[in-house]
């Protein structure tokens, strides 16, 4: 992954810049570069896309399943506690089912999306 953060950049230009031109080069630069997984020529293709994509929602959900999880080792584990040493579960019951509702609805995108890009791809040939 190549850093883009042009934040770094050097700001004691002294050259004789007029104000429309120093207007312009403000506009034209950025602070906020986008975050990409891919670099090279595959960024912002079909392919490249998917991938960033998929990257993006499969650790969501992989965090979403893992705070679930967790969740459920915890409350089972209290189960067989003592009363006096509960352990508090990371959420609670409805926190956990709307992170399993997430994650399942995400996985459900993530299969369209890809869905959609293999019939566009069937088009095209």
């Amino acid at each position: 992954m190549i850093d883009n953060d042009s934040s770094s950049a050097s700001t004691n230009d002294t050259s004789s810049d007029t104000s429309a031109d120093t207007s312009t080069r403000a506009a034209d630069s950025t602070i906020h570069q986008d975050f990409h997984w891919v670099d090279g020529e595959l960024q912002g293709s079909l392919y490249g896309n998917l991938l960033e994509t998929t990257l993006d929602v499969s650790a969501g959900i992989h965090a979403c399943l893992q705070i679930v999880y967790a969740s459920a080792l915890e409350r089972a584990a209290n189960e067989d506690a003592d009363a006096d040493t509960p352990a508090t579960p990371v959420v609670g019951v409805v926190q956990a089912d709307q992170l399993m509702r997430m994650a399942i609805a995400s996985a459900g995108l993530l299969r369209d999306e890809a869905r959609r890009q293999v019939e566009d791809l069937a088009e095209a040939a």
